[in-house]
């Protein structure tokens, strides 16, 4: 069920945007987060690898991602060894299953974060929770990853994962977290750095009427 899940979800993110190479583009790149976070979570050791081949793409302190962005960090090349011990380390976990419910709420920030939104906050004082109960409920708990500047799918989990200049590691640690069953994510444009990726997870959700029937007419 899981799989059919995550196979049908991708489905409809790619579907249910506007007709256009642009929105095509940022839907595609949205759908190979979710298959990238879960690549990370299943086979951590080979995420591992692609973090490796990184350490020789250091100028000073500036980080070439694989998409040839220029990623400035705060710690230089310590920041990749920290993530490439992590998964290392990691335990495999299970897949997430990507939820269309989760999806909106992500776009749903994408789209009012395009003029120059930053953070968590929406313009109508919104939080990720409230946003995924738009479209369904949540439930055990619940967390959102932002990504802004990067331009591939890869780009966007490394750079969550290195997490560069934040002690806590907190946005590894929701990619991470055992207790996520679902996840959703949305890309576009921003004003100020180009790109956005909004991803949120829930430990439990379950969909609106009006989500799985979107889920159901494109399958």
């Amino acid at each position: 069920m899981r799989r059919f899940l995550v196979l049908a979800c991708l489905a409809l993110i790619l579907s249910s945007r506007p007709t256009g190479a642009e929105p095509r583009r940022y839907a595609i790149v949205a759908a190979d987060v979710v298959r990238e976070m879960n690549l990370a979570r299943q086979h951590p050791e080979v995420y591992a690898g692609y973090l490796e081949t990184l350490r020789g793409s250091f100028h000073g302190k500036i980080l070439v991602l694989p998409g040839r962005t220029m990623m400035r960090t705060k710690e230089g090349v310590g920041a990749v060894n920290d993530a490439i011990r992590f998964l290392r380390g990691a335990r495999p976990l299970a897949p997430l299953a990507c939820s269309p419910g989760i999806s909106m709420a992500a776009a749903d920030h994408v789209a009012d974060q395009a003029s120059d939104g930053f953070g968590h906050g929406g313009s109508d004082r919104t939080n990720p929770a409230q946003r995924m109960n738009r479209h369904g409920t949540w439930s055990g708990g619940w967390a959102e990853n932002i990504s802004y500047g990067k331009a591939t799918a890869r780009e966007i989990v490394i750079a969550l994962l290195i997490d560069d200049g934040l002690r806590g590691r907190k946005h590894r640690k929701n990619i991470f977290n055992p207790a996520f069953n679902f996840a959703g994510a949305a890309a576009g444009s921003h004003a100020r750095y180009g790109t956005v990726c909004s991803i949120d997870f829930a430990a439990g959700y379950v969909e609106t009427a009006s989500a799985s029937r979107a889920l159901i007419a494109r399958n």
